[in-house]
């Protein structure tokens, strides 16, 4: 898929769900004032946090789009990985600012009994959630955009901390007021937790962990059709974005000129580069075989 399309259809998904956000902050922070929800205050908080990640999420894919040039060689699809990175600092601090806040007022013990209004704004809540979050999230897998699946996975938290602001609103609405507080602190756990795992998956990407295992033996099994490779010693992979970069080292009969090794690389990275549309470049070396001190550099 070319960079450009990529960017149209995540920016596409971006404005649906950033539209759809504001209203339902809108709608969230208005029946909490007049409802008197403290729960539901928070989870309107936590939607609008929603509005600030997207953004995020468009300008990171956006610089994700630009070419290569002489000081990023590489292009600069990690951009959706700091975008990421940015988001779950957005998140963890919002969640800091809820938990905070539900804890002077639990301190202070002054509760108050939403009116039923609240119930049915948090119900939309989790239904409109819910639905951001399949949307989103399938587009990200499509594209292969990390930033992408990790607003999709804010949408989810989103739906969970509505599910639990409900169940505060009923707790105080059938005699125990106390958990209306609680319920918005629920929330703030919630949102800290999605913070940290989103800051996680994204520090794994740019300290280049070698988790893709499917994709490694994907990359063995089409590098033994070539012929002339008699053995894969080794292989990593770099996550650029939604591509990956590949450094591999092959072995082949020692005898061989060099014109004839480079040819057996070009058709390796020709291979890769046509059989897996994720791989945007490959770096191979060639050792001889069967020297077994080579094999093992």
């Amino acid at each position: 898929m070319k960079e450009e399309a990529r960017y149209q259809m995540a920016r596409r998904v971006s404005w649906n769900t950033m539209i759809g956000n504001i209203l339902l902050t809108a709608v969230k922070a208005g029946v909490g004032v007049i409802s008197g929800s403290s729960a539901l205050l928070a989870d309107a908080l936590h939607s609008g946090s929603d509005i600030a990640t997207t953004i995020v999420v468009l300008y990171s894919m956006r610089i994700s789009t630009l070419p290569p040039d002489p000081e990023h060689p590489y292009g600069h699809g990690r951009a959706e990985s700091i975008g990421a990175k940015v988001l779950s600092v957005i998140l963890v601090l919002v969640g800091l600012s809820m938990g905070t806040s539900s804890i002077r007022q639990l301190w202070a013990g002054t509760y108050a009994v939403p009116g039923r209004l609240a119930l049915w704004a948090i119900l939309l809540s989790v239904v409109v959630k819910e639905g951001m979050y399949r949307y989103t999230v399938a587009v990200g897998k499509k594209i292969n955009s990390t930033a992408l699946v990790a607003d999709a996975l804010h949408h989810r938290s989103d739906a969970f901390s509505s599910v639990a602001a409900f169940l505060g609103v009923i707790g105080a609405r059938l005699g125990y007021p106390v958990f209306d507080p609680l319920a918005a602190a629920v929330v703030a756990v919630f949102i800290i937790k999605m913070g940290i795992e989103v800051f996680r998956s994204s520090l794994d990407e740019l300290m280049d962990a070698q988790v893709h295992e499917n994709l490694q033996a994907e990359i063995r099994k089409h590098a033994t059709t070539i012929p002339g490779v008699e053995h894969v010693d080794e292989v990593r992979i770099r996550q650029y974005g939604p591509h990956y970069v590949i450094d591999m080292k092959v072995s082949v009969d020692k005898q061989l000129t060099v014109w004839e090794g480079h040819h057996i690389a070009a058709q390796l990275k020709g291979t890769l580069r046509d059989s897996l549309p994720s791989v945007g470049d490959v770096l191979v070396h060639i050792n001889p075989y069967p020297d077994q001190h080579d094999l093992t550099d």
